[in-house]
């Protein structure tokens, strides 16, 4: 019998399952991750009642630590019991994207992931998040999927208006050449998201891509991690499908602009 039957543990719906919630979504996170998700969102303040709260979900299975080599710090991962609850509470789900189903060698990746999903959300722009489990329930499951995967979605706002759209891809390894090629071919079937975001951690793949995107229809950017971490909007990015560099508040300006039927400003100044 799961051991969230009731009687037997009580989560607050305004604490306790936005935390289990962002477990889910993360796949793998640190406790300092998840105290400044929680705190960006208003639902937690203290980092000692954070600390309290993974403590319960790890005692009552629905939630578990993971030490990994190479990672200082422990990592928090879901578990059978904590899916199960967010799948009757209704969070979207097929099969990808959470610790259950994500082997324990894709943590960094997860990790950076968080790092840049927490960039966005100081900045204060971050109108939504899509996290990779809902991209694969949609893709699976509904008529409005994406072309591929991604690691997410985003909406950011641009002064009140429409949002812009935007795919994240984290890239922390390289794939053949043949992958890429592939990628390319599905990302040209994309209709969903005003540009790709490939984010990657090494100036050599930030290289790489950018001759391997050059010739995909979809405007496919490119740019550091370590850039985007510390700038997010001023970091500076390639549009590998025009060979244009700019910051990535200008590739959004431009994007915008051909949203509204409006091009020439913005790619003049592209341009420049």
């Amino acid at each position: 019998m799961p051991r969230y039957e009731k009687g037997t543990i009580h989560l607050t719906e305004t604490r306790d399952y936005p935390l289990l919630r962002q477990i889910f979504q993360s796949a793998y996170a640190t406790r300092a991750q998840l105290f400044e998700f929680m705190l960006l969102r208003r639902r937690e303040r203290s980092a000692n009642a954070l600390k309290s709260r993974l403590t319960k979900l790890v005692n009552n299975g629905l939630a578990l630590r993971v030490a990994l080599p190479g990672i200082p710090e422990t990592l928090y991962a879901i578990t059978e019991a904590g899916l199960d609850l967010m799948v009757i509470r209704g969070e979207p789900y097929a099969g990808r994207g959470c610790g259950v189903d994500r082997p324990q060698s894709t943590a960094r990746h997860a990790v950076q992931l968080n790092a840049l999903h927490l960039a966005f959300l100081r900045t204060g722009k971050l109108r939504e998040w899509l996290p990779e489990t809902e991209i694969c329930s949609r893709n699976i499951l509904a008529d409005r999927a994406f072309a591929k995967d991604y690691d997410a979605v985003l909406s950011i706002e641009h002064a009140g208006e429409l949002p812009v759209t935007v795919a994240l891809e984290y890239e922390y390894s390289q794939k053949r050449d043949s992958g890429y090629q592939e990628i390319a071919i599905r990302l040209n079937s994309e209709q969903h998201v005003d540009f790709v975001l490939y984010v990657v951690p090494t100036a050599y793949l930030y290289g790489k891509l950018a001759a391997t995107f050059r010739h995909c229809s979809q405007p496919v950017a490119i740019c550091l991690a370590s850039d985007l971490c510390q700038k997010v909007f001023d970091a500076g990015v390639v549009l590998a499908t025009e060979g244009w560099r700019m910051t990535l508040q200008e590739l959004i300006e431009i994007r915008y602009a051909v949203k509204r039927g409006r091009t020439e400003a913005p790619l003049a100044r592209a341009r420049a």
